[in-house]
C-alpha cells in the first residue's frame, strides 16, 4: 500500500496563532497514523521561484488516512485558525512503491 501524503506550503503572519494551530493539529493528524517529516523555514531554492517561506510534509499510512486527517471534523474547525495565522496551501498526494 502507498503512502499518502500532505504537502502545505505556508507564509506565517501570526506567529503565536500559528503554533496554537500546530500543536491541536498534530493530536488530530496522530489519530490518522500521521507523522511530520518535514516542518521547516530554512528553505533553499536552487531553481526557479519558490511560493512560501514555510513547507511541512506529513506522511499518512495512504491517501485515504491523509484524505480522513483533512475530512476530520475536528479539523475543519481548525482551517479558519490556519488561514487566519497564514496564507497557505495544502496538497494531498499518493506516494509510491518502487519496482
Amino acid at each position: 500500500m502507498n503512502k499518502g501524503y500532505a504537502i502545505v506550503l505556508l507564509d506565517v503572519e501570526d506567529r503565536e496563532l500559528y503554533v496554537e494551530y500546530g500543536r491541536k493539529s498534530t493530536e488530530i493528524e496522530e489519530r490518522y497514523g500521521g507523522k511530520s517529516l518535514i516542518a521547516s523555514d530554512a528553505n533553499e531554492v536552487v531553481d526557479g521561484t519558490w511560493p512560501a517561506q514555510r513547507v511541512v510534509v506529513l506522511e499518512f499510512p495512504d491517501i485515504e488516512k491523509a484524505r480522513g486527517w483533512y475530512s476530520d471534523p475536528d479539523y475543519r474547525q481548525l482551517i479558519p485558525l490556519r488561514h487566519e495565522a497564514t496564507e497557505s496551501a495544502v496538497l494531498l498526494v499518493e506516494g509510491f512503491l518502487p519496482g
